[in-house]
């Protein structure tokens, strides 16, 4: 049996995982430097970054500070990868802002992957939360 150039699902969950134990640093090692990662949607941080230092930079920075204590994400499933080059990984994230807002999100990142990196991304999530917590949590200093 020939190996795949594509990481496992079970591969993927390990990489993720370090979201799930709130290390993004190391989830972020297996990004590639240009990556491609659009977030989808019309909220604060829909748009589309062309390489990993404008992604943490200008959009996952913004939620870092938002929430009481650190927060991690749930993987909930991973579909494809092995023999195909792009993975569906579904995750949720269950926290509390600082302002007590209760932040319940659901993601899907439609991941592609080279060389045991992911390339490129497209990341949906519910906006609507996203932009309370920003508006209400965000330090505007």
């Amino acid at each position: 049996m020939s190996s795949s150039p594509y990481p496992t699902k079970a591969r993927i969950r390990e990489i993720f995982a370090h979201l799930a134990v709130g290390d993004p640093v190391a989830f972020y090692a297996h990004v590639a430097d240009d990556v491609d990662w659009t977030i989808m949607g019309s909220h604060a941080l829909s748009g589309r970054y062309t390489d990993k230092a404008t992604l943490t930079s200008k959009a996952t920075s913004r939620t870092g500070g938002l929430f009481e204590g650190p927060v991690k994400m749930r993987i909930v499933d991973v579909i494809g990868g092995e023999v195909e080059e792009w993975a569906v990984v579904e995750m949720a994230l269950d926290g509390i802002c600082k302002n007590g807002l209760v932040y319940n999100n659901t993601y899907s990142w439609s991941t592609r992957w080279q060389n045991g990196k992911i390339v490129q991304v497209r990341a949906y999530l519910d906006g609507l939360i996203l932009n309370r917590a920003l508006a209400e949590n965000e330090d505007k200093s």
